[in-house]
């Protein structure tokens, strides 16, 4: 579904991104792992189209999407949650989920898609007339992760979905991800809960200084030494 072929980014002169590639296939959760500055970000920032590469190609269903602007890749299937949420504070829940359908014209399609919303994070019917600033951090969580499904993305981006949050609100996300995936979603996760995130995945990328330096099965790196040493406490 979507391919990364030899990815180069710089903020100014640095080099924040080198030589990355990697690929997703239709239904797949593939997690992208690594330390606090390792690029990861960026990465979900350049395939959403909000940085720039400055060499490399992405293609989304055999389609190059390079240069498309982020609007765009919306309407072709792609939506992100982003890092720390980046909800509107002084819009009402129920706002912010309507500003996810942008690309939608029926009432009906809209509504379903709050409805689909609601029965994912109950919570959320529960405030949806409140000001989303008011919200606890997880279910502010739960609100960015709601408008980005209100596009109906066919690929989801998930940015540090679990950052800090209490471990019983970490639960509710990494189960709320695997519904969406059984929903034939597929899923790019973001993630430095690195136990938590290879639980799940079907495979997955750990990025260090912003190249690719493992990638394999979740399994598989579950049970490798360098990945237990540097992220797994062993």
């Amino acid at each position: 579904m979507l391919k990364a072929d030899n990815l180069n980014v710089f903020y100014d002169q640095i080099q924040a991104i080198k030589d990355v590639s990697f690929e997703i296939q239709e239904g797949e959760l593939v997690a992208l792992l690594g330390a606090n500055g390792a690029g990861k970000t960026t990465i979900i920032r350049t395939i959403s189209g909000l940085q720039k590469l400055r060499s490399g190609k992405i293609t989304y269903n055999g389609q190059d999407i390079s240069t498309t602007e982020a609007h765009k890749l919306v309407r072709l299937g792609i939506s992100q949650s982003p890092e720390g949420r980046q909800i509107f504070g002084r819009l009402t829940v129920l706002e912010n989920l309507q500003i996810g359908a942008f690309i939608k014209d029926k009432k009906a399609d809209i509504g379903a898609e709050i409805k689909y919303i609601y029965d994912l994070f109950p919570a959320l019917k529960e405030r949806e007339k409140l000001a989303a600033g008011a919200l606890s951090g997880g279910e502010q969580q739960m609100l960015a992760i709601g408008r980005a499904l209100m596009s109906s993305p066919k690929l989801l981006l998930l940015d540090e979905p679990s950052l800090g949050l209490a471990p019983l609100l970490v639960e509710k996300i990494f189960e709320v991800i695997q519904t969406l995936k059984r929903n034939n979603i597929t899923i790019l996760l973001v993630e430095q809960n690195v136990y938590k995130a290879l639980e799940i995945a079907d495979r997955a990328y750990v990025l260090e200084s912003g190249a690719i330096k493992l990638h394999g099965t979740a399994g598989d790196l579950l049970n490798n030494s360098e990945v237990k040493k540097a992220y797994l406490g062993g």
